[in-house]
């Protein structure tokens, strides 16, 4: 075992403020900044910052799961498809490859075309979605696999050793550069093969009966998670996806308290353990540790002690 891998490593997505929150108005500011809760210990805790380009094709925590658990680091291949096929006991030929499949919602706003998270899906609407959808893939040689409710396990010649972007990546944000001719043009066939494929199930969709009862549709897919499955580790990593769909909801209460919850249960035993804490946000991964118990630190904290927003910024 690595040394890397000797100490254990916990990793909490989507647990920093939004970015752009300096720039928003002060409503919306004060609701976040209200939401979190007092956290002493993680205000204390010494912190690392590191950025990640908005532009990079793997979402912060993605990338902080693959380096503390060792994987080869390839942009936009890091296999997660595979690692989640291989956990479920599926295969495929070996001149294939895996890929997610997640059902969302394209929204037009003022002439420009955004990723938007479509809330939950329950297991019928999965279900139904799969049926419908299926024969359409299977015609261009992809092979669905129910995997989670809005999440689809799939595998195809087309899939093998083509980059593609994390979902967390592109959710909220503009889809210009995807569907611009210009851009199209330069795509190889397979990425012109999805692009047509998106078309054809967006005008499915348009009139499935599952969208009835919907407050936010399902009118379109994002592929993501290509790549040769990792090595198989010993696993002293943990990845905490929790607070992804509040944030994504922007709901700054809900978010605040699975925030308060995973600060109790999962962030503070972390760093008394003496473990590294990586909390992730849209562009930076931020490292923590316990800081030494010394009389000149405990002073220290008490005197230079920031809020828990002002960390999280």
């Amino acid at each position: 075992m690595s040394a890397r891998l000797a100490a254990p490593v916990t990793i909490v997505s989507h647990a920093l403020l939004p970015p752009g929150l300096a720039q928003g108005s002060n409503f919306e500011r004060q609701q976040w900044h209200a939401a979190l809760p007092t956290c002493a210990a993680l205000t204390q805790a010494k912190r690392q910052r590191l950025s990640h380009d908005a532009h990079h094709l793997d979402a912060p925590h993605e990338w902080a799961y693959a380096q503390a658990m060792d994987w080869p680091l390839t942009a936009g291949l890091l296999g997660w498809a595979a690692h989640s096929a291989a956990q479920r006991g599926l295969s495929c030929p070996s001149d294939q490859g895996w890929v997610l499949i997640d059902l969302v919602h394209w929204r037009v706003d003022q002439g420009q075309v955004h990723l938007h998270h479509p809330g939950l899906i329950n297991a019928d609407e999965d279900l139904a979605l799969l049926d419908s959808m299926s024969p359409y893939f299977l015609d261009d040689g992809i092979h669905l696999h129910a995997h989670h409710p809005g999440q689809w396990l799939a595998h195809s010649t087309h899939f093998k050793h083509l980059p593609s972007a994390s979902l967390d990546q592109v959710m909220g944000r503009s889809m210009a550069a995807w569907l611009n001719p210009d851009e199209l043009a330069q795509q190889n066939p397979t990425q012109r093969l999805l692009r047509r494929l998106q078309n054809e199930m967006q005008m499915l969709l348009y009139t499935h009966a599952v969208n009835d009862h919907r407050a936010i549709s399902l009118n379109s897919f994002w592929w993501h998670g290509t790549g040769d499955a990792p090595p198989a580790k010993p696993q002293t990593v943990a990845l905490h996806l929790d607070l992804r769909d509040a944030y994504l909801a922007q709901d700054p209460p809900a978010w605040g308290a699975q925030w308060h919850a995973l600060a109790q249960t999962v962030m503070l035993p972390a760093l008394q353990k003496g473990h590294r804490l990586v909390l992730c946000g849209e562009q930076t991964i931020m490292q923590l540790h316990a800081p030494p118990d010394s009389l000149l630190q405990r002073l220290k904290n008490r005197f230079s002690q920031p809020a828990l927003h002002e960390v999280l910024s």
